[in-house]
């Protein structure tokens, strides 16, 4: 698991003046004005890469001065896929300081120390190694149609899925790594690290599962506080409802968990009535049946039962979540070539 962005800020009060001077000679500006009159709208400043061989990071200043990119392009070699340093460790002040330390050579100036700035965006990912390419491809099929709760497809393209991606509290994503470190040794505008065809093969086993912390979440909570169990206790609550808990293989045997789950024998038949119902007519028509209070208590009492929104939305347990549940987390590249 790897911190694999962070988007802060440093209010410009912060900034000594010879900062604030550089940071507004950084990059173009897209202005907009009158042509009556000539008189400027207003102007906006673009986005400059700071990067040297494998290392990249993007800065612009408005009032204050904005940083954002990937922790782990500028640890160790560059390697965006497993992370090193702060970024594997899930420290997110240390990644936050690597960013700055690196903005503050590149631009010869000194700026706020990192525990100043104001985080609004994080993202938290992990890869999973499952059998082969085809193998990760059933799984993100099977991603590809949860939906219910907190999950919202979004937007599929090839070998991605999106959930709730214009969301500023949380939103996850889901692909298949090898392609895409294909698609990236292809692109003639790629400044990082670059993989071996040995690599890109092996990476072809990984599920790569990111969640996304926005804005909204990160003004409710205080990124200083947030250890690297905070940071995994996140992620694992994220996707593990959508594909965690135990494998049940009967209805039999899932009638015994709803109706234990269930705070009354009524309350489990019912529950048990819903699930049979998801089966029968689809989740979608079931949840119009039912009146709002009682389809999310129901729902809560099938989860607390073990079955997962993958399970919920096809109507079924699905066969390949034992295989998606049993994946090894893989964390470096070693362990991917042992496995």
């Amino acid at each position: 698991m790897l911190l694999d962005w962070i988007t802060a800020r440093a209010p410009g009060e912060l900034l000594s003046a010879e900062a604030r001077e550089k940071a507004r000679m950084l990059g173009d500006r897209v202005c907009c004005y009158c042509p009556k009159t000539g008189d400027v709208r207003y102007e906006s400043p673009t986005w400059e890469s700071i990067r040297s061989d494998s290392h990249q990071l993007v800065t612009r200043f408005t009032s204050d001065l904005w940083v954002q990119g990937s922790p782990a392009r500028i640890c160790g070699d560059g390697d965006a896929v497993f992370g090193a340093e702060s970024a594997a460790a899930l420290d997110l002040l240390g990644s936050l300081r690597a960013m700055v330390d690196y903005l503050s050579r590149r631009l010869q100036v000194e700026l706020p120390p990192a525990h100043l700035w104001i985080v609004s965006r994080i993202d938290i990912t992990a890869n999973l190694m499952l059998a082969s390419l085809p193998e990760v491809r059933q799984a993100l099929a099977i991603m590809r149609n949860i939906e219910g709760g907190r999950y919202r497809v979004s937007q599929t393209a090839g070998d991605t899925v999106y959930w709730s991606n214009l969301s500023k509290m949380r939103s996850g994503k889901a692909y298949a790594k090898g392609p895409h470190l294909t698609y990236l040794m292809k692109n003639p505008k790629y400044t990082g690290r670059v993989y071996s065809s040995e690599e890109i093969q092996a990476a072809n086993n990984l599920l790569r599962l990111e969640l996304k912390l926005g804005r909204e979440w990160l003004a409710r909570n205080d990124w200083r506080s947030l250890s690297p169990a905070n940071i995994r206790a996140e992620w694992e609550s994220y996707f593990g409802r959508m594909i965690g808990g135990a494998e049940m293989v009967s209805d039999n045997e899932i009638q015994q968990r709803v109706f234990a789950c269930a705070k009354t024998e009524g309350q489990g038949r019912a529950a048990y009535g819903c699930w049979m119902m998801i089966k029968s007519e689809g989740w979608e028509r079931a949840r119009e049946f039912f009146a709002k209070p009682t389809w999310y208590r129901h729902l809560k009492i099938l989860r607390a039962a073990g079955l997962r929104d993958a399970d919920i939305s096809a109507g079924q347990v699905v066969p390949l979540r034992r295989r998606i549940l049993e994946a090894q987390m893989v964390t470096s590249w070693d362990q991917l070539r042992a496995a």
